[in-house]
């Protein structure tokens, strides 16, 4: 009797509490911190599914963490799922195994693929809200397993993990007729990309090596026009700029262009309290949805519609966490002047402080950026079901050849919401953002920009070239399968927008295919309307921008 008793008490332990595979984004000492990142994770779109994301407790020996944990279909899925989280941002994720409590409270994710990214259309709260500093949350079992021996591994053994993306990009736009490029283009300009990224990371003891290589076909009317990419898809070609050149050209000509490139090539040190990353990796800062002024590390632009993977930069990367949950990073991009010297005068050396003020989630932010004085402020904070934030910085000049000390003051602040209706998931927001080193007014035609403002559009830390924007849009679900996103962007100026929809769609198993229309209201002179930048010989304006613009997206990761 007392056998059968104890066997059903073990069968039904077992029912309660399960070992299972989950990738860890967090760990924390106050368990309001981890039902904060929890809310924010739960808009996390992956390309993998994920059953849910849940908070779980774990005793290091040292006290109870609690640990936010995303939850694979398929445990054999989880090495996949890791590299799919890691990608957007929060690189320390590692996976463990966590005892499952029915108690511990669930919060279901969306069980469909999407891009994983910091996308404006889809803008998943986990990406506004901030994710937590990347390698320092991870409870290393190979170094403080509560009862065991630190290990010895080799640096043969440990986990790899391989994983690939192929991607195929085509946009076509209307080029109206007053458009300075209208004789070599024609009455339409076209685009499109293929590439194939080939993903390697593998992880031994406290050590965690990472590879990334992109192998890129451009061919169309951007290459014609010398651009590297626009406004919907964002692709590097050229590392002169930066420490390492790993740009290898294999044929380029009239329209069409190849070549290969390491975009993530980095060694990372963790322990429970420190971490350390050398070699080419992203770096995210800021809580902007649609703008980033306090990422000026290759941020995306508003209408980026492939944000899968940012641009790496050539850097070293200190981070320690704190017994009380606050963290501190310390960074230092190098890159080469025009004359291919590395160059301080174009380094960036930037120190943040992210921590909790009760409700509160702030983050400080003192750096030397291209020479200049950067400092910033950031500040998150819950409001009912939604989420309130702010970011501002504060920029002596953009760039040193003006001569110009005089501060100037960009910000956003922005809120966002997702809730249920009539059993779909709708997420909405709203953002505000102003640049003091914008035009107040638009001259016609457009002369020559403010040195400053030039500076920040060549480096790609601007997209437009006003002060005062209004972003609005939002998210919704017809199907599991099927999402339909809509932002505008409106220049509060003169009150032209820029219009973005997209219909999101998984077209199988770990594919996803994206099709958009970008549109512009305004009048002659307004920014999203075709700019006036002088006139031709018989009188007529000649203009640059505006016409519509449609693009299909698919990609497939394996």
């Amino acid at each position: 009797m007392c056998r059968r008793i104890g066997l059903m008490l073990l069968v039904l332990s077992a029912a309660v509490l399960r070992a299972e595979p989950a990738v860890v984004i967090g760990s924390f000492a106050d368990v309001q911190n981890a039902s904060a990142l929890q809310q924010a994770a739960s808009s996390l779109e992956l390309v993998l599914p994920v059953r849910e994301i849940r908070t779980v407790a774990y005793d290091g020996g040292d006290g109870v963490l609690h640990r936010v944990v995303v939850l694979p279909l398929d445990a054999s899925e989880t090495p996949k799922l890791r590299q799919a989280v890691q990608e957007m941002g929060y690189g320390g994720a590692w996976v463990a195994e966590v005892i499952i409590q029915a108690d511990e409270s669930p919060l279901p994710a969306q069980q469909r693929s999407a891009t994983p990214a910091r996308d404006a259309m889809k803008t998943p709260a986990a990406a506004a809200t901030g994710p937590p500093m990347l390698p320092l949350y991870r409870d290393n079992p190979v170094l403080s397993e509560p009862g065991v021996a630190p290990k010895s591994r080799s640096w043969f053994k440990g986990d790899t993990s391989l994983t690939f993306r192929l991607k195929g990009f085509a946009s076509a736009s209307i080029v109206p007729g007053t458009d300075v490029y209208r004789e070599p283009l024609g009455s339409r300009r076209n685009d499109s990309t293929v590439d194939l990224r080939t993903m390697l990371q593998h992880d031994v003891g406290p050590w965690s090596f990472e590879a990334a290589h992109t192998t890129l076909v451009q061919h169309g009317d951007a290459i014609l026009l010398g651009q590297t990419s626009s406004g919907t898809e964002q692709v590097v070609v050229s590392d002169d700029l930066r420490l390492l050149n790993l740009t290898d050209e294999w044929n380029e000509g009239r329209r069409h262009r190849t070549l290969h490139r390491l975009d993530r090539l980095n060694a990372q040190w963790r322990s429970n309290h420190w971490a350390v990353t050398v070699g080419r990796q992203a770096v995210s800062w800021g809580s902007g949805i649609v703008f980033q002024p306090l990422d000026p590390f290759n941020p995306f632009a508003p209408t980026a519609v492939d944000r899968d993977y940012k641009a790496g930069d050539d850097l070293v990367l200190i981070e320690r966490l704190f017994d009380n949950g606050h963290d501190a990073q310390l960074l230092h991009v190098f890159r080469r002047d025009r004359l291919d010297s590395v160059n301080g005068n174009v380094a960036s050396t930037a120190a943040k402080w992210h921590g909790y003020a009760g409700s509160l989630e702030f983050e400080v932010i003192a750096a030397q950026h291209y020479d200049t004085e950067f400092l910033g402020l950031s500040g998150r904070v819950p409001v009912g079901p939604a989420v309130l934030r702010s970011d501002i910085a504060m920029r002596r000049g953009i760039s040193r050849q003006t001569l110009n000390d005089d501060w100037g003051v960009l910000g956003v602040i922005n809120i966002d919401v997702a809730f249920p209706w009539r059993g779909r998931t709708v997420y909405a927001f709203a953002e505000y953002f102003h640049n003091d080193f914008g035009l107040a007014e638009l001259p016609t035609p457009l002369t020559a920009l403010p040195a400053d403002l030039q500076a920040g559009l060549e480096r790609g830390e601007f997209f437009n070239l006003m002060r005062d924007y209004l972003a609005v849009g939002g998210t919704f679900e017809w199907h599991p399968l099927l999402t339909q996103q809509l932002t505008v962007i409106t220049n509060l100026h003169d009150s032209s927008s820029l219009l973005q929809m997209q219909f999101a769609y998984d077209v199988g198993q770990n594919q996803n295919m994206q099709l958009g229309w970008i549109g512009s209201t305004g009048g002659s002179g307004d920014e999203f309307a075709p700019i006036t930048v002088g006139t031709m010989p018989a009188g007529p304006p000649l203009t640059q921008g505006g016409g519509d613009r449609v693009y299909l997206r698919w990609a497939g990761y394996f």
